[in-house]
C-alpha cells in the first residue's frame, strides 16, 4: 500500500527534483513490482566506479557513491520510490526498508509530524532500532560541529521529541512542502557514536576503519574496504527478505578505458558508460544500456575567495560567454545525450524550469571582450589580460578519473585563451577534489551535480558557509525567495519562487552551467532485478540476482 494523505496538494506524496541524491538516494528505494518468482540465491555482481567511497555514514557522506552505498547500508524512516513521474514516500507496509509504519501531520496548521516506527528492526550488532536512533540522527544532522551536508534540513525544525521507543515527533516552525524530505531519510545508530565529540565524528574509528566495526541496518553490510581498490558488501542475515546476492562488489577503476575493457570481458557486470564508448557497448549482445534522462549537469564554479576578479558577476558572465557550449558538446561527442544548460533546473522538470530566465548563455566572444575591457582589463605583451599589474590567470581543478571533465578543461582553456584569459589545468583524485572543494581551496573547478529529489536549492546556494556552497554564493534576494518558497503550503505555490530564485542565480553566474546530460549505464544481461530510472541505478538491491 502507498500512503495517501487527504487534503490539498501539499499532501500529495511527490517531490519534483534535484541533487546527487542527498536525503533519499535510491539504492534502497521500494518502488516497483515484486518479481513473480523468487530467483535462485547466491553469487555476486561487480560494479565499476571511477572513485572510492569516502564516508560510510549517511550523516557525513557527500559523493554520489557515498550516498548510493549508504542507502544500501542504512534504512530510512520512509523509503523512496519513483512512479509515473512522482517521488513517493513508502512506509514499512509497502516494502522492507522503511522503518516507519505510518506518519501523520498534526497540530496547529499541521506543522508537526509523528512517525510510528516498526519495533522488530535490528541493527547489525543486534541492538533494536528505536525512535531514539532516529532522533539522534536528526539532531546530529543539524549540528554545526558535524557540518553535515544536510545540515540545512534542520533549519525549520523547532523540536524533536521521542514519545516512546517506537514514536518520533518532529515539530516545525511552520508547515511547508519539504517536511518529509528533510526528516525521513537514512537513520544512523546512536549507540556507537553517542558520547563522541561531534566535531570528531568524521574521524570516528567506525568510519576510518569500518570493517567489523560499522553498525548498519540495510540489506547488505560492509564486509571489506580496500581503499582505492574495492568495497565489498555482503548479505545482511538480519534483513528480511534476505537479499538474493551473496555480495555486491564495487571495484574502483579510475581509468575509464580499463573500466570498459573489464566490462567487455565480463569481469565487471555494471558501470557508467562514457559516451564515446557507447557504440562498442551497444554492439555487445551481452550488455544492455539503460538511460537516466538528463538528471545531471556539469558546470564550472568560480571561487571569489581565491581570485578577486571572480567576485564580479559581469566577469563571470564574460567567462561563460567565451565558451561555445554547442561546440563543446560536439567536441565531446555527446550531442545525442546532452543539451546546453542555463541554470539549476533541467527542462525535464517543467514546473521549475523557466526557458527564458534560465536560458543558456549564447556564445559571444565580442561581448566577452567588451565586458572585460570595460572592467579595466587590457592585453599584456603575451596577450594575457592584466589589470593593476595582475594577470587574468587562475587554475581550473577537476577530477582526473573523469576523462570527459579533463577534456572540458582543455577545451575551455583554449576558448578562454582567445579572450586573453589564462587557465592552468590541475587534475587530482576525486576525493581529494571533494576535500579541496569543502575547504574552498581552489580557484575554479569543473564539477557536476545529479539532479535531486527536492526543488529546494538552499544546500547549494543558501548560507555561504554550507559545505556544498563551495563558491560562497551570497545573494540576499535569492535567500529571501528561498525563504518564501519554503513557507508555501504546496509544491505548486512554491515553484513560482524557486523559478524566480533560479533566474537570479542564472543572472549572477556563480557557475557557468555547461549542459544537462543523460547518464548511461551498461548492465550485463546475466544480471536480473536491476532498474534504472529517475531515482538512479542502485534500487531494490535485495532483489538483484545472477541469472542461472
Amino acid at each position: 500500500m502507498i500512503v495517501t494523505i487527504s487534503g490539498d496538494s501539499a499532501d500529495r506524496l511527490k517531490k519534483l527534483l534535484l541533487l546527487v541524491g542527498l536525503a533519499f538516494t535510491a539504492a534502497c528505494g521500494d518502488g516497483g513490482e515484486e518479481p513473480a518468482e523468487r530467483p535462485a540465491t547466491g553469487g555476486q555482481i561487480v560494479i565499476a566506479e571511477g572513485a572510492d567511497i569516502d564516508k560510510p555514514n549517511s550523516l557525513v557522506g557527500e559523493s554520489q557513491l557515498d550516498n548510493s552505498v549508504n542507502a544500501i547500508l542504512y534504512r530510512p524512516l520512509l523509503a523512496p520510490a519513483w512512479e509515473n513521474g512522482e517521488l513517493l514516500y513508502l512506509t514499512a507496509a509497502d516494502g522492507p526498508t522503511a522503518l516507519a509504519r505510518s506518519y501523520e501531520y498534526f497540530g496547529p496548521d499541521s506543522a508537526s509530524l509523528r512517525y510510528r516506527m516498526r519495533s522488530d528492526a535490528r541493527w547489525s550488532d543486534g541492538q533494536p532500532i528505536t525512535a531514539r536512533d532516529a532522533a539522534w540522527t536528526l539532531e546530529t544532522q543539524g549540528s554545526e560541529e558535524v557540518a553535515s551536508p544536510r545540515q540545512d534540513y534542520n533549519r525549520e525544525i523547532r523540536e524533536i521529541v521521542v514519545e516512546d521507543d517506537s514514536t518520533l515527533v518532529v515539530h516545525f516552525n511552520r508547515r511547508y512542502p519539504e517536511m518529509l524530505f528533510h526528516t525521513a531519510g537514512g537513520v544512523v545508530p546512536r549507540h556507537p557514536y553517542e558520547g563522541t565529540d561531534l566535531s570528531q565524528l568524521r574521524s570516528h574509528p567506525a568510519l576510518t576503519n569500518p570493517v567489523g566495526a560499522l553498525v548498519t541496518s540495510g540489506p547488505f553490510r560492509l564486509a571489506q574496504w580496500t581503499r582505492g581498490q574495492q568495497v565489498v558488501l555482503e548479505r545482511n542475515p538480519d534483513f528480511q527478505p534476505a537479499a538474493l546476492l551473496d555480495r555486491i562488489v564495487f571495484r574502483i577503476i579510475p581509468e575509464e578505458t580499463t573500466r570498459m575493457i573489464e566490462l567487455q570481458t565480463g569481469n565487471v557486470d555494471m558501470t557508467l558508460v562514457p559516451f564515446n564508448f557507447l557504440p562498442e557497448v551497444e554492439a555487445n549482445d551481452e550488455l544492455e544500456v539503460l538511460v537516466e534522462e538528463k538528471r545531471g549537469y556539469e558546470y564550472i564554479g568560480y571561487n571569489p575567495a581565491a581570485k578577486s576578479f571572480f567576485q564580479d558577476r559581469d566577469i563571470r558572465r564574460a567567462l561563460g560567454l567565451a565558451i561555445d557550449i554547442p561546440a563543446l558538446i560536439d567536441a565531446l561527442q555527446i550531442g545525442e545525450y546532452a543539451v546546453p544548460a542555463g541554470g539549476p533546473y533541467p527542462p525535464i522538470f517543467p514546473l521549475l524550469y523557466d526557458p527564458e530566465g534560465q536560458a543558456p548563455l549564447v556564445h559571444d566572444t565580442v561581448e566577452a571582450k567588451r565586458i572585460l575591457a570595460s572592467k579595466g582589463w587590457t592585453p599584456g605583451p603575451d596577450g594575457i589580460l592584466t589589470k593593476d599589474g595582475e594577470p587574468f590567470r587562475f587554475t581550473i581543478l577537476t577530477n582526473a578519473e573523469n576523462r570527459r571533465r579533463v577534456d572540458i578543461a582543455q577545451i575551455v582553456e583554449r576558448q578562454w585563451r582567445r579572450i586573453g584569459v589564462r587557465a592552468d589545468i590541475q587534475t587530482l583524485e576525486f576525493n581529494t577534489v571533494i576535500e579541496r572543494s569543502r575547504a574552498k581551496d581552489f580557484d575554479a573547478r569543473i564539477g557536476g551535480w545529479g539532479v535531486g529529489l527536492s526543488a529546494d536549492l538552499y544546500q547549494l546556494w543558501g548560507d555561504p558557509e554550507l559545505p556544498f556552497n563551495d563558491v560562497s554564493y551570497d545573494n540576499p534576494e535569492v535567500q529571501r525567495l528561498f525563504d518564501v518558497a519554503l513557507h508555501q503550503p504546496t509544491d505548486e505555490a512554491a515553484a513560482l519562487y524557486w523559478r524566480q530564485a533560479a533566474s537570479l542565480l542564472a543572472a549572477d553566474q556563480p557557475y557557468t552551467w555547461l549542459y544537462y546530460y543523460d547518464r548511461l549505464y551498461a548492465i550485463n544481461t546475466r544480471i536480473g532485478g536491476m532498474v534504472v530510472n529517475t531515482l538512479g541505478p542502485y534500487q531494490r538491491s535485495w532483489e538483484w540476482f545472477v541469472q542461472q
